[in-house]
C-alpha cells in the first residue's frame, strides 16, 4: 500500500509539473483557456494499466493542488466539472474494451469541454455555447495527441516490463 501511494504521489507531482509547464504556454491565440492537457495523459496511463481508482485519485489531488498553487475559485469549479466528467467518461469506455488509448484520450477531451460549458452556462450566461464549436475541435485535437503520447509512453512501458 505504501508503495502504491508513493507512486501516487509521484505521479501527481509530474501532473503538477505539466499543469505549470502548460502554463508558460499559451495558446490563448487559438482561444481563451485553451490547454493540451498534457497532466491527463498520466491518468490516461492509469486507466489504460485498470487503476481506475488511481487515475481518480491522482487527477483529483492534481485538479485541486494546481488550484491551489497556480488557479483561482472559477477554475477549480471548471477543471472539477471537466476532470471528474472527462475521467468518468474514459474509465466506462475503458471498461468496453472498445477504444484505442487515442480514442479514449479524444473523448475525454471533448466531454472535458462539455462539462466545462455546463459549469459555465449558470455562472456566465448561454452567450458562452457560441464557442462549443471551437471547444469540441480543440479537444479532439488535443485529445488526440495526448492518446497518441500516452500509446508510445504506454508500450514502453509494456516492453520495459517484460524484460
Amino acid at each position: 500500500m505504501a508503495k502504491k501511494i508513493s507512486v501516487y504521489g509521484l505521479l501527481t507531482a509530474l501532473c503538477l509539473v505539466f499543469g505549470y509547464l502548460e502554463s508558460l504556454v499559451s495558446l490563448s491565440l487559438i482561444a481563451p483557456g485553451i490547454k493540451l492537457g498534457l497532466a491527463n495523459g498520466v491518468a490516461l496511463l492509469l486507466l489504460a494499466k485498470k487503476d481506475w481508482q488511481g487515475a481518480f485519485a491522482v487527477n483529483l489531488t492534481r485538479i485541486l493542488l494546481s488550484t491551489l498553487l497556480f488557479g483561482t475559485p472559477m477554475q477549480l469549479l471548471f477543471s472539477l466539472s471537466g476532470g471528474i466528467g472527462s475521467l468518468t467518461v474514459m474509465a466506462f469506455l475503458c471498461r468496453t474494451e472498445k477504444f484505442s488509448l487515442t480514442g479514449l484520450s479524444i473523448a475525454g477531451g471533448v466531454v472535458h469541454n462539455l462539462f466545462q460549458l455546463a459549469a459555465a452556462v449558470p455562472l456566465i450566461g448561454r452567450g458562452v455555447l457560441y464557442y462549443l464549436p471551437v471547444l469540441l475541435v480543440c479537444g479532439g485535437i488535443s485529445g488526440g495527441l495526448i492518446g497518441f503520447l500516452a500509446t508510445i509512453i504506454f508500450k514502453k512501458i509494456e516492453t520495459n516490463g517484460k524484460k
